[in-house]
C-alpha cells in the first residue's frame, strides 16, 4: 500500500495534464497513487491519459458525469486507500521532492491523531510564495482556523489531510451548482478538532489560468449562491474571531439575495449567530444591491 494518493479533479484539461504528468514522472520518491478523476470532459482527456506509461507509480482513471470539481473529489474519495491524500489541480504541477517531502514529514506527525494532515507553500512558476508567508520559518502545529482564518494568512496553501479524515467531511453538494469552495471543508475539519503542521516550504506550482475557478471571480460564486452561503456559514463558530464572524455573515446575507432562500429560511438554517443575521440583513441587502448593478446579475 502506498503512503500518498494524489487527487486530481479535471475538466477539459487535456492540453495541459501532461505537464502534471511529467512532474509525477520526476518525483525522487514513488510512495503514491494517482487518482484523475474526469468530471465528464468532452475533449479527449481519456485518450491523453491513457497514453501515460510509466512503471514508478499506478494510475486510477475515474470518469463522472460533470458536477464540478468538489463531487469530482467526493467521487475520487470514494476510491482512495492510501493513508494521505494531496488534492493537486490538473493545471498544476509538483516539485521533484514533493511526495519524498510528504512522506518524511509525515513520520513526524502520524502518530498524533490530533493532526490531520500537513499544509505547504505553492509556488508561483517564477518560484515565489502565493500569497504570505507562515510567520514561524520552522514547521509548527495549529489549527486552520487560527492561521488561516485569525491571523488571515493568504493565498493558496498545499494541504495534505489523511484520508480517513477528508472522507468523515465530504463536500456538501447542491444541485445545479457547480463550484463550491474548499475551505467548507478544511473549517469542518478544523471544527472537528483536528490541527495541522504547517510546514514553510514550496512543494506545489500553480499557474492561474483564464479558464481556472480561481480567475472566475465574485460573480461566479454569486451564480452558485447555496454554495457561496454554506461557504459563509463555514466560518461562524466560536474559533473565528467577531470581526471575520460579522465579515462571513454580511456574505451569508447578501448571497441570501441571489438564491431562492427565504429571509425566514436563512435566519433557520443558521446554528448559532442568529442576531448577527438580523444586524447584517439590511447592508446585506445593499451590497446585494451593489454587486448586481456591478456584475450586471
Amino acid at each position: 500500500m502506498k503512503t500518498l494518493a494524489i487527487l486530481t479533479p479535471s475538466y477539459n484539461r487535456a492540453y495541459i495534464i501532461t505537464k502534471l504528468y511529467e512532474s509525477l514522472m520526476r518525483q525522487t520518491s514513488d510512495d503514491f497513487r494517482w487518482y484523475i478523476v474526469d468530471d465528464g470532459s468532452a475533449d479527449n482527456t481519456a485518450e491523453i491519459v491513457k497514453g501515460f506509461s510509466c512503471n514508478h507509480f499506478e494510475i486510477v482513471y475515474i470518469k463522472k458525469d460533470n458536477g464540478g470539481k468538489h463531487t469530482a473529489l467526493n467521487e475520487g474519495l470514494k476510491h482512495i486507500h492510501e493513508e494521505l491524500t494531496f488534492i493537486v489541480d490538473s493545471d498544476d504541477y509538483l516539485a521533484n521532492d514533493a511526495v519524498e517531502t510528504i512522506v518524511n514529514d509525515w513520520r513526524t506527525y502520524r502518530t498524533d491523531p490530533t493532526v490531520g494532515g500537513l499544509s505547504y507553500y505553492k509556488l508561483h512558476e517564477n518560484g515565489e510564495v502565493v500569497g504570505q508567508k507562515y510567520d514561524s520559518s520552522d514547521a509548527f502545529v495549529d489549527t486552520y482556523t487560527n492561521i488561516r482564518v485569525n491571523q488571515a494568512v493568504t493565498g493558496d496553501k498545499a494541504e495534505v489531510y489523511r484520508t480517513d479524515v477528508l472522507k468523515a467531511h465530504p463536500f456538501p453538494e447542491f444541485p445545479g451548482e457547480k463550484f463550491l469552495s474548499e475551505a467548507i471543508v478544511w473549517n469542518a475539519i478544523a471544527k472537528a478538532g483536528y490541527k495541522l503542521a504547517f510546514i514553510g516550504k514550496g512543494i506545489y506550482f500553480c499557474e492561474y489560468l483564464p479558464d481556472g475557478l480561481t480567475s472566475s471571480g465574485r460573480k461566479y460564486r454569486l451564480q452558485t449562491p447555496l454554495g457561496t452561503m454554506e461557504h459563509a456559514k463555514s466560518f461562524l463558530y466560536s474559533q473565528v474571531k467577531f470581526q471575520y464572524i460579522m465579515k462571513y455573515m454580511l456574505l451569508y446575507a447578501a448571497t441570501r439575495f441571489f438564491s431562492k432562500v427565504t429571509a425566514k429560511e436563512a435566519y433557520r438554517n443558521l446554528e448559532n449567530y442568529k442576531a448577527s443575521f438580523i444586524v447584517c440583513f439590511l447592508p446585506g441587502a445593499l451590497l446585494a444591491l451593489f454587486w448586481k448593478i456591478k456584475y450586471r446579475l
